[in-house]
C-alpha cells in the first residue's frame, strides 16, 4: 500500500498535466499551443488579427481587442463584435443589383452539386476537429479522475490513521472516541456515495 506522501506527489503531478496548459508561459514564452492569427482588412484600412472567420473567433487590432460593434471588411462582409473582440455574428456582403427587372437564371446541377461537396468538407472538417476538442476533453477528464481518487486515498488514510495515546494526566471524557467513530462512519457513507 501507498503512503500518503507518494499519492499526494501523484495527485500533484496529475494535477500540473490537468491544468499545465491553462498555466501563463514562463518567463514570458509563447504557448505551444498558441493559436495563428490571420490578417484582414477592414473597408476603412484598418489591418486586424482574427484567430478564425467564424463566430467565436477572436478579433484584435494590434494585439489589442477590437471594439464591440459592426465592423465592414474589405470585401463587403460584416462581422457583429461582443466583449474582448468575440465574433457574434457575420453578415455576409449584400450583392446590389443594377437592374432588378432581369431575373438570375436558375442554379445548374453542376453548381449544386459543388456547392454540396465544398459543404459537405468543410462539415467533415469541423467534426474532425470537435472530435479532437473531444478526445482531450476525456484525457484530462481522466486525469481529473485520477485527482479525485488520490485524495479520496489520502483522506481514507487520514481518518483510518492510528492516534496517539491520550495522555493519561490530563482529564477528559471517552465522549471524543465516539465522535470520531460517528465521523468515521460519515466520511464512509460520503466516500461511498461519491465513487459511486
Amino acid at each position: 500500500m501507498e503512503n500518503a506522501q507518494s499519492i499526494l506527489n501523484k495527485v500533484s503531478m496529475f494535477f500540473a498535466e490537468l491544468v499545465g496548459d491553462q498555466m501563463p508561459p514562463v518567463s514570458g514564452e509563447p504557448k505551444a499551443t498558441e493559436s495563428k492569427m490571420m490578417e484582414a482588412k477592414l473597408k476603412d484600412g484598418t489591418i486586424v488579427e482574427v484567430t478564425e472567420l467564424m463566430v467565436g473567433g477572436i478579433v484584435t487590432i494590434e494585439g489589442v481587442a477590437a471594439p464591440v460593434g459592426e465592423h465592414m471588411l474589405e470585401d463587403g462582409t460584416t462581422i457583429v463584435l461582443g466583449d474582448n473582440g468575440v465574433i457574434m455574428e457575420i453578415k455576409p456582403a449584400t450583392e446590389e443589383v443594377a437592374n432588378p427587372a432581369i431575373p438570375e437564371e436558375p442554379i445548374g446541377q453542376e453548381d449544386m452539386s459543388a456547392k454540396f461537396a465544398a459543404f459537405e468538407s468543410a462539415t467533415n472538417e469541423k467534426f474532425a476537429a470537435y472530435e479532437d476538442k473531444f478526445a482531450a476533453y476525456e484525457v484530462k477528464l481522466t486525469q481529473a479522475n485520477k485527482v479525485i481518487e488520490g485524495l479520496m486515498q489520502i483522506s481514507k488514510m487520514l481518518v483510518e490513521a492510528p492516534q496517539s495515546q491520550a495522555d493519561s494526566s490530563v482529564k477528559n471524557s471517552n465522549a471524543f472516541s465516539e465522535v470520531k467513530k460517528d465521523a468515521r462512519a460519515e466520511f464512509e457513507n460520503f466516500s461511498k456515495s461519491i465513487c459511486s
